[in-house]
């Protein structure tokens, strides 16, 4: 049933729907001895839903931070560089609507955590292919001014 409702909604919505409905049915199962398996079960599904939100929010986040387009192409730096500093600053400020209405501040922690992993798994290939002096870009360290573990720092 679960399914069958949140089969109207976008990607991140019903990702966030299932995640929610699954929790609940996993904490009240939970408190029966004889429900293992099917806790097992309802964890596999949430763990996909997660892997969802997750690769959402960090979309979210490189496209919000102009980075998407340059991680697509990997194309010299573009005027967008500065809302990713902006994103460096304040992390918080790029979160997708949907993970408010998490009801486990542990899934939601999980998904950040990861999607931020993400995130800067994305900027370090960028930054080797920039860096790269094969590729010939041009003063690269101005396009990039952040190394893959300076933009780690920030966001830990």
């Amino acid at each position: 049933m679960c399914t069958m409702s949140a089969s109207n909604l976008g990607t991140a919505d019903m990702a966030t729907f299932m995640v929610n409905s699954l929790y609940m049915m996993k904490t009240t199962l939970a408190l029966f001895e004889f429900t293992d398996k099917r806790l097992e079960m309802l964890q596999f599904q949430i763990e996909a839903h997660l892997d969802t939100l997750i690769n959402e929010q960090a979309s979210y986040v490189l496209t919000r931070a102009g980075l998407s387009y340059i991680y697509n192409s990997l194309q010299q730096h573009k005027p967008e560089q500065a809302q990713f500093d902006r994103y460096l600053s304040a992390p918080d400020s790029l979160l997708m609507s949907q993970l408010n209405f998490l009801l486990s501040a542990t899934v939601k922690e999980q998904i950040i955590k990861q999607s931020t992993e993400l995130v800067c798994r994305a900027y370090s290939e960028l930054y080797a292919a920039v860096m790269d002096p094969s590729n010939e870009y041009k003063d690269p360290e101005t396009i990039l001014h952040r190394s893959p573990h300076q933009v780690q720092a920030l966001l830990s």
